[in-house]
């Protein structure tokens, strides 16, 4: 499964495996009774603490996509940005989209090519949305 995170797209390969990793350690109870208003205070938080997380806490994003396709199975693109000027996690936005799987792997592939670029996923993704 291909997500799309701020600028990185992940292959989430098997969800269940990902929930099961050490990342944010969860119980299945407790991802079962997850909900988006947590989920989303979860990201936010991670996004505070480390506006760049996709890039230098990959193993992180993934377990927090995987969180957000049990809990937003419609979604499989994050845009969560977190002004300069924040002062708590509730200043970073967030906005969910459901991009199409062509989309996503046009996007993964010119990602694994080097080419992909900022503007090109907000004019195929966030400008589309």
């Amino acid at each position: 499964m291909l997500f799309l995170f701020n600028d990185v797209v992940f292959d989430l390969g098997d969800l269940k495996s990902t929930l099961q990793s050490e990342q944010l350690p969860l119980s299945p109870a407790q991802i079962e009774s997850l909900t988006a208003a947590q989920l989303n205070t979860l990201v936010r938080e991670a996004v505070f603490a480390n506006p760049d997380i996709a890039n230098s806490r990959p193993d992180q994003v993934q377990y927090l996509m995987a969180l957000i396709s049990v809990v937003a199975p419609g979604a499989n693109a994050l845009l969560a940005l977190c002004a300069a000027d924040a002062d708590s996690p509730a200043a970073v936005g967030l906005r969910y989209a459901n991009v199409s799987i062509t989309t996503l792997a046009s996007l993964w592939r010119d990602q694994q090519e080097g080419h992909l670029t900022a503007n090109q996923i907000n004019d195929q993704v966030w400008l589309a949305a």
